[in-house]
C-alpha cells in the first residue's frame, strides 16, 4: 500500500474513492478489537468539491466521512492521513469516548506512524489538546451523543431529530463505562 500511495498522480473521483476504501480496509485493524472497543458497522466515505475550509469531516452519528475532493485530487498521497484522522473520531464515538481532539485522540493518531505513509502537515492544525468531556448526554429518540466538560444547567434538544421530525427531543445524561486514564507522559502532547 505504501508504494501505491506514494507514487500516485492526479486521480479521477472513482480512483480516489477506491483509494479511500483501500486505505479504510488497511486501517481497520487499528480500530477493531482494541481495549477501548471497536469501530462498529461500515463507514461510508464520500468526496465533496464544495468543501473549502476543511480537508475532512467525520459525521459521527451518520457513520460517514466526507473528504475534500479538490485537495486530495491534487495530492492523493495525503488522503490516508486525513482518513485515519476522521476514522479516529468515529472510533472514539463508537467506543463511548469523547471524539474530540483530546489526549486520547492524539495517542491513537500516533499509530498512523506504523503505516509508513506520509503525514499531512495541514491536518494537524489544532494548536491545543481539548479536555475530555466527562458528562455524556444522549437523545432519547435517536441516541446521538454529546460529550461535555461540565454538567448542563439547562436543557438541550437534538438538532438531528428536530431537522428530520420537527420534534424537540431533550438530551438526557447517561452513564458511560469507567475508562483508564492516560499516562502522565501522554499529557499535553498534541502531535
Amino acid at each position: 500500500m505504501k508504494n501505491k500511495v506514494t507514487r500516485l498522480g492526479v486521480l479521477s473521483s472513482d480512483e480516489l474513492r477506491n483509494l479511500a476504501y483501500d486505505c479504510y480496509y488497511q486501517f481497520l485493524p487499528h480500530f477493531k478489537g482494541q481495549p477501548e472497543g471497536s469501530l462498529t458497522g461500515i463507514v461510508s466515505i464520500e468526496f465533496s468539491s464544495r468543501m473549502r475550509q476543511k480537508l475532512g469531516l467525520a459525521y459521527l452519528f451518520e457513520h460517514k466521512i466526507r473528504l475534500n475532493l479538490d485537495y486530495f485530487a491534487a495530492d492523493p498521497s495525503l488522503l490516508p492521513y486525513t482518513l485515519f484522522h476522521e476514522m479516529t473520531h468515529l472510533w472514539l464515538y463508537d467506543c463511548m469516548l469523547d471524539p474530540g481532539h483530546t489526549q486520547r485522540f492524539y495517542k491513537k493518531m500516533r499509530e498512523f506512524e506504523s503505516t509508513g505513509l506520509p503525514v499531512d502537515p495541514d491536518v494537524h492544525i489544532h494548536s491545543r489538546v481539548a479536555a475530555e468531556g466527562k458528562f455524556v448526554y444522549s437523545c432519547p429518540n435517536c441516541k446521538n451523543r454529546w460529550y461535555l466538560r461540565d454538567r448542563l444547567s439547562y436543557s438541550i434538544y437534538c438538532g438531528h431529530c428536530f431537522d428530520k421530525e420537527g420534534v424537540e427531543y431533550f438530551a438526557k445524561q447517561i452513564k458511560t463505562p469507567v475508562r483508564n486514564e492516560l499516562n502522565a507522559s501522554d499529557a499535553d502532547t498534541a502531535a
